[in-house]
Order: C-alpha cells, then structure tokens, then sequence
C-alpha cells in the first residue's frame, strides 16, 4: 500500500517543483521582456530606466502653441556613447481643450519634434554637458518615439495634403498624444554645446530617421516625425 502511493506523490513535487521553477524564470524575464515593446535601434543590451512595469520620468514643458505639457519619457546609456530618450507619452496639462488648441495651430509632427527639442534643452536627464563655464560639444544624444501617433483630441489641417482625409479622433476625457506603435521609430540626433556660456542645441537631420506611420494598418494615427 505505501508503495501505491509514492508514484503520484512524487509525480505532484516534481510538478509543483517545475512550476515553481518556471515563475522564477518569467519573474526574472520580465523587465527585459516588457521592454521589446520600446524602441531598440542598436546596442540590444541597454535597457531603458527606469525597467518597467515601473514608471516613466516626467518633466513639464510648453509646446509653442503655448500650452503645457507633461512629457513621460525613459533614458539609458546605449553602448558607452549614445544618450538616448524615449518618449513614452504626453499629457496636455489643461487636458482636451488644451489638446484642442494646440491642434488648430500645430500638426502632430510639430508637437512632438517641439517636445524632443525641448527635452534635449531642458536636460532632465542630467546628460553632459553640465558645465557651462567650459566651451565643450557633446555629440549623439538621440530621442526617439514610435513613428505613429494618436491624438485625443481633434486636430487641424497640417498633417496631411490637402484633399486626403484626416484619420478619425480617438475620444477621450483627456488629452493625450499616445503612439499606436513604439517600434519603427523617428529618431532624432542632437549636439549639445556650451560656446561662451550659452548653450546651443544643434540638430542634425542627416544622421536623423523618419519612422514608420501605416495609415492602413493604423488609420487613427499621425507621422511622428516629417
């Protein structure tokens, strides 16, 4: 009788054993494989931080249409020279109506080109350079986002030729800029310098990419970058 027993007690601790194994495994897996959703152009093994599933970074700008907002963005040093941003979402401060006003006035290419510039100015981040007392230039920052966005509130001509109809508006109680795609990224190489202790953000468009934007595949979206 005791040896009936003892295949299947066994059989369930070897079970019980291999689940818990595998949770340990997905445990540990998980950071790195919540972040394939992001935009990874090289140097694979530099992740973004703050790891999800924790939160963005923050920092407020104001758009030139004049409204603020709230960019929520990720950084990581990738392969020991490039300092890299990645913009997760942005938040209008004064909400739909805010979202609205700069939509008469601004495509969403232009709102988020502005958001990147600004970013890069601002340095929340604490990139080089710092000093400002020293004459220096420091190349390859990067920013990128997910080369389609979406908009949650209405949006004016500017995004498209004239005649071509304008994707449909996302509705909500907010207003939001959210990309429907975080890979095929426009990403965006910048130079930071300090000349006589005024800082100078150049931008280079050469070693810039555009992204992607399927209007088939997503048709409530707006190029990112043009």
């Amino acid at each position: 009788m005791y040896h009936s027993f003892c295949f299947p007690i066994n059989f369930f601790k070897g079970i019980i054993i291999f689940l818990t194994l595998f949770a340990v495994l997905i445990l540990f897996n998980t950071p790195v494989q919540s972040q394939q959703a992001f935009c990874y152009p090289d140097c694979y093994d530099d992740y973004w931080e703050p790891l999800p599933p924790s939160p963005p970074f923050t920092h407020q700008i104001t758009l030139p249409c004049g409204e603020p907002v709230i960019i929520l963005y990720r950084t990581r040093i990738a392969c020991g020279s490039f300092l890299d941003v990645f913009i997760e979402q942005i938040i209008f401060v004064n909400g739909y109506e805010g979202g609205q006003n700069c939509g008469q006035t601004m495509s969403i290419a232009h709102m988020l080109e502005s958001a990147m510039s600004q970013l890069v100015y601002d340095n929340p981040m604490q990139y080089p350079p710092t000093d400002s007392s020293r004459d220096t230039c420091v190349p390859n920052y990067r920013v990128m986002v997910g080369g389609c966005w979406h908009p949650t509130f209405p949006v004016g001509p500017g995004d498209f030729n004239e005649g071509t109809e304008q994707p449909p508006v996302i509705d909500a109680p907010a207003g939001l800029l959210v990309p429907c795609v975080y890979i095929s990224c426009c990403i965006k190489y910048f130079d930071v310098c300090y000349v006589n202790g005024v800082k100078v953000v150049i931008y280079n468009p050469k070693r810039s990419t555009p992204g992607e934007c399927d209007y088939l595949s997503h048709p409530a979206c707006y190029p990112a970058c043009e």
